[in-house]
């Protein structure tokens, strides 16, 4: 076969993944990146002598069971990057001093819940049952839905059947799950923030693949991840022209056939562009808005977005040996992100189970606050500097105190201090509103289906986070890689993963 010539716009996790299977099946991929480094949002930052992790709170899927952990295996080499995995999703410190460990392992959490709400029993033991069933449940699909014959429908059913009494059960959202249960604290430690935005069987399915030590977090952080992804690109013979923010894409006789980027050199003749970048932008900037439907209109009007994030990154110069990694502090008090968004839910990642971003008798900690104000931090950062570097040390300083109350002995040994905003996460990443995960996963049996092309525009695809419902690393390598599959059958090419 030719080699058809393909440009990427953008290399994050879904840019590297697309880049990397399309090199396999014999396209020729060229990827332009605006930034000096690859990852995206799947990135981390050196800070003197501290290394801060942006992104991976842990990525699903990591063994043969599931057949995202066989994919995953196509572009990472297992043996070059160890996991960690983790006993407890959180250690909750309660309102009242009192303390909760959210086990992962489901009988001691079952344990733990009934202790503190016998009274909701019948909920427990009914989400308990649901999760060791979820422990042997591979909810991934074999392959993209668009590829789907009248034989892939009958035999998922198959697939699904064991497990579908339990997904209906819990296909609502977390919060108004929890509005069953009686017990004033078990609503409190069920309500785990990252997974508001989510059904909550999709939580539970969660706690079963950590419990199978299947969920774990990549020594070395995020951007280590990513390169690992970028270095089997390379090998592949991919291209990545850094530093080249792509401004327009020509569009001809409603068919993409090139790209402009900043500097005008223009690169033209491709038999294929493919965005990786930011959803908003490539539909209302770099194509000028001319390729929308109603569908695609009310999306980027009304539906439900991931918030951006307040960031905050501490190296602290002593050990937190003895400390649960994941602490997730209720505060009595509220605490103010920006003028219109407040909370009083702290989650703090104490990187104690990765020495490679810190020194020795050193480590990083990590509290992500999130808030959906994009525009208060990118206007205060844009028009008034002093405060918007004001405001930032008013929240590291205020994290710093609480730690200090909650976990101790944190002041005397701060070292470096880092402040993320969404204005930030915009400057680096380009993703709008500075948004982390793109759209949120509506509550429901059957996750939201996206299209990956525009209306009446040949030639031309999406994939990444604006493509999905609910982001993440792993939604990203799916997305990118079913993505390549469609391809390849659009062009009668027999898909290889490897």
């Amino acid at each position: 076969m030719k080699q058809k010539d393909v440009s990427i716009i953008g290399a994050g996790i879904s840019g590297l993944t697309a880049g990397c299977y399309l090199q396999m099946n014999g396209f020729n991929v060229t990827i332009y990146e605006s930034h000096n480094i690859s990852g995206g949002l799947c990135t981390s930052w050196k800070r003197n002598d501290y290394l801060f992790d942006g992104c991976i709170h842990s990525t699903i899927a990591l063994n043969d069971k599931y057949k995202l952990g066989k994919w995953f295996s196509e572009l990472v080499d297992y043996n070059k990057i160890k996991f960690h995995y983790f006993d407890e999703l959180s250690l909750i410190k309660l309102k009242d001093g009192k303390e909760f460990h959210f086990y992962t392992n489901p009988d001691k959490l079952g344990n733990e819940l009934l202790k503190i709400a016998p009274e909701d029993s019948k909920f427990i033991k009914k989400m308990i049952t649901s999760i060791k069933a979820f422990t042997k449940y591979d909810m991934q699909l074999s392959k993209p839905i668009e590829l789907w014959t009248p034989l892939d429908y009958y035999l998922r059913q198959f697939v699904t059947a064991p497990y579908l009494g339990h997904l209906l059960k819990w296909s609502k959202s977390l919060k108004k799950t929890i509005e069953k249960c009686s017990n004033p604290i078990l609503k409190e430690v069920l309500n785990q923030d990252f997974f508001t935005r989510y059904p909550y069987y999709f939580f539970l399915i969660s706690l079963g693949q950590m419990d199978n030590k299947s969920v774990g977090y990549p020594i070395g952080g995020s951007h280590n991840f990513a390169k690992q992804i970028e270095n089997k690109f390379m090998s592949l013979g991919g291209t990545i022209r850094y530093n080249s923010r792509v401004s327009k894409i020509i569009v001809k006789d409603n068919k993409a056939v090139g790209i402009i980027l900043e500097n005008t050199e223009k690169i033209e003749n491709n038999q294929l562009i493919i965005s990786a970048a930011d959803g908003y932008n490539t539909i209302y900037n770099l194509l000028e808005g001319k390729f929308i439907d109603k569908q695609i209109k009310k999306r980027y009007e009304s539906h439900y977005k991931w918030p951006s994030v307040v960031l905050v990154s501490l190296g602290i110069s002593r050990t937190f040996t003895n400390e649960s990694s994941l602490i997730d502090i209720r505060l009595n008090d509220k605490l103010k992100i920006d003028d219109q968004t407040e909370t009083d839910n702290i989650p703090v990642t104490i990187y104690n189970f990765d020495s490679t971003l810190a020194p020795k008798g050193k480590t990083c900690l990590r509290v992500i606050l999130h808030t959906n104000n994009y525009l208060y931090w990118n206007n205060l950062r844009n028009n008034d500097p002093k405060s918007y570097t004001i405001e930032k040390n008013r929240i590291g300083n205020e994290i710093v105190e609480i730690l200090e109350k909650h976990i101790g002995n944190i002041k005397n040994h701060l070292e470096q201090m880092d402040i993320s905003t969404p204005a930030t996460f915009f400057r680096y990443t380009n993703n709008w509103n500075g948004s982390i995960q793109g759209w949120e996963w509506l509550p429901g049996l059957i996750p939201e289906h996206m299209k990956n092309n525009l209306p009446k525009l040949k030639n031309f695809w999406m994939t990444g986070q604006w493509t999905m419902p609910g982001g993440g690393v792993a939604g990203a390598f799916i997305n990118a890689r079913d993505l390549v599959r469609i391809i390849c059958a659009n062009n009668r090419i027999k898909f290889k993963g490897k």
